[in-house]
């Protein structure tokens, strides 16, 4: 990266940070409400309006010039399953001051914005809105006994410009990106076949269910139950309750989408 993209980096960032702290200040103006679309094309700063968590990220993104953590080009549209899809998946040390945080397994049930380095752990600063009488600054420890048992996924915040992100690395497989539709069709089945090293023939065959149990280190005998189920579910970060759904196969997609699997 040149010297010059890292000022912009670096500005983007900084905005993103003074912006959400700004909201901080304006808490008394800024409702909180599940709104679509978001109240995306309001003047910058202009109070007061009414948005959700990823609603309030989101703008927070526009007005500081960075992408739509959604890679929806700033519609007005997303939430926080678009930006687990749409952002890059980093370490907590490697996030710094104007990344993401998002709580719960894929879709998500919250998201905050760092205004402090991720190294510094749960005790690293962030602005959440999550509830009315935010935005609030609090620590990620705190935030997260709103949020018990749910794991943390940290958000690369998107470059300056506007452009949509880049998508996730496929890390090489032929048949990604797959859309995150929930559907176990065909090109699902092929890219979890190539990652698993078996015929990628589309058709979920035992063969390619012993594969997958022995991928996840459970008894491969080619029956796909609760177990093997829980096991995959755990593997790709959804709900372990045992049944394969919608959700299941939403999280899967992402993993393979990103290189995670």
């Amino acid at each position: 990266m040149s010297a010059t993209a890292q000022a912009t980096t670096a500005q983007v960032r900084q905005e993103m940070v003074n912006n959400c702290l700004w909201g901080v200040q304006n808490t008394a103006q800024i409702h909180y409400a599940e709104t679509r679309p978001m109240p995306i094309n309001i003047a910058k700063y202009q109070l007061p309006f009414t948005t959700d968590c990823s609603g309030f990220a989101t703008m927070m993104a526009k007005w500081s010039g960075a992408g739509d953590p959604n890679g929806s080009g700033f519609n007005g549209e997303g939430y926080t399953g678009t930006m687990l899809d749409h952002c890059q998946h980093i370490s907590a040390a490697e996030a710094q001051p104007g990344d993401l945080v998002v709580f719960g397994a894929a879709p998500g049930t919250h998201v905050v914005v760092l205004v402090e380095s991720g190294a510094a752990g749960l005790s690293a600063m962030c602005v959440s809105h999550g509830q009315e009488a935010d935005p609030i600054r609090v620590s990620l420890e705190a935030e997260a006994q709103s949020h018990p048992g749910e794991p943390l996924t940290y958000l690369q915040l998107p470059g300056a410009g506007g452009s949509a992100p880049t998508p996730p690395s496929s890390n090489g497989n032929p048949f990604c990106p797959l859309a995150v539709d929930g559907g176990f069709g065909p090109q699902t089945t092929k890219a979890l076949q190539w990652k698993l090293g078996v015929a990628t023939d589309g058709s979920f065959g035992p063969e390619s269910k012993k594969a997958l149990q022995t991928y996840l280190h459970v008894t491969a005998d080619g029956s796909i139950g609760p177990i093997t189920i829980k096991a995959l579910q755990a593997h790709v970060g959804a709900t372990q309750d045992g049944q394969w759904g919608q959700l299941t196969t939403e999280a899967l997609q992402r993993a393979l989408n990103a290189g995670r699997f």
